[in-house]
């Protein structure tokens, strides 16, 4: 394999999915999307992020089954293996190796108030509210501590520190995330710089790469889109499938004669990301209420969805298990390379080299 890490490219990004399930359209035209147009111009890595994976559902029966399926879907899409290191986290032993190192200098204090800690929190506290009778007698801060103590993983709190290690040990230029990401971006600057400024100059700083062009989509009932909601619509879904599903999309307008906002309506983001040409047109007839919902929804965008991944659907066909297999073990080797390189250098810098 091509070293991807040469001057001929940008800089190194590093980015990664969670083996968790089938993928959906949004993590298409969120994060695959952008994955092929990068590699076309950075050093790329791509991993199976499978310890990320059981942060909060450790059941690991079909976590095999998931990643190649997963892999399948990237290759299918588009990442070349000949242009980007495909690999997956577990199988780079570095990467628990820094994680544990970094743990070192990174307070409890510091990763509870993260945004992702407490709104996880809060959610799991409104999940068991309705049976959790002795925390319910308990309110604020105080009640959202009782579920942290007993509901909450150490893995699920230092999360966000494994995800530091997974950037830092490819000296990882930019990282594609979205906006809810960032205070981890920001935690992982933090760190890069204290261990820097305490041990020696062993990381590069990273910068959050947001992408404009990105479209998020959301799902059928206005969230986010997911499995788990059966609000998501699949690359895999035949076109009658898609059609019923992007019928069944609720939208912004209560009446014909209403005035809407594209921008809050779910139909629209699929406009966005499927119907670049007739997107302007759609917002202006829905802004002047001079279209039907339902014809936003039946026209032509069923179609444009299916037919922009007839090409992906045929390759994944083509593409055998054994085949992402191989591409795996090829891209753990070339990780293992780099990680290695850099544990080497962290040790020595913390002077735990010391049997050399």
């Amino acid at each position: 394999m091509e070293d991807l890490t040469t001057d001929a490219k940008k800089g190194v990004v590093l980015s990664g999915m969670r083996p968790t399930g089938d993928l959906h359209i949004g993590h298409f035209e969120a994060v695959l999307r952008n994955w092929t147009r990068l590699q076309e111009t950075h050093g790329c890595f791509y991993f199976v992020a499978d310890w990320h994976a059981i942060t909060t559902d450790t059941n690991t029966k079909q976590i095999k089954e998931h990643s190649i399926d997963m892999v399948k879907d990237w290759l299918a899409f588009g990442v070349d293996p000949k242009k980007s290191t495909v690999f997956v986290q577990s199988l780079v032993p570095a990467h628990a190796e820094l994680s544990l190192a970094l743990e070192r200098i990174v307070n409890i204090g510091t990763l509870r108030r993260l945004p992702t800690f407490k709104g996880y929190l809060e959610h799991i506290a409104g999940d068991r509210s309705r049976y959790d009778k002795d925390k319910n007698k308990l309110s604020g801060e105080a009640r959202l501590d009782a579920f942290a103590n007993a509901e909450v993983s150490v893995g699920f709190l230092t999360y966000p520190v494994l995800q530091a290690a997974d950037i830092l040990l490819y000296d990882a230029t930019d990282v594609p995330v979205g906006e809810d990401q960032l205070p981890h971006i920001e935690l992982t600057r933090e760190i890069a710089r204290k261990f820097n400024s305490t041990y020696g100059e062993a990381f590069t700083i990273p910068e959050a790469m947001l992408d404009a062009d990105i479209v998020m989509i959301r799902g059928r009932d206005g969230r986010k889109m997911s499995k788990s909601y059966g609000n998501h619509i699949s690359p895999d879904h035949t076109e009658e499938e898609i059609y019923e599903r992007v019928k069944s999309f609720v939208t912004d307008r209560k009446k014909l004669s209403d005035e809407g906002d594209p921008y809050e309506c779910p139909v629209f983001d699929l406009h966005r990301a499927f119907n670049r040409d007739g997107e302007v047109e759609v917002a202006r007839a829905c802004r002047n209420a001079t279209s039907k919902c339902y014809d936003c929804k039946t026209g032509e965008l069923p179609d444009l969805i299916a037919d922009s991944y007839s090409d992906y659907r045929t390759r994944k066909a083509e593409i055998s298990d054994g085949f992402v297999l191989d591409v795996l073990r090829e891209g753990n080797i070339k990780a293992r390379e780099v990680t290695s390189e850099k544990m080497d250098q962290v040790r020595k810098f913390m002077l735990m080299d010391y049997l050399k």
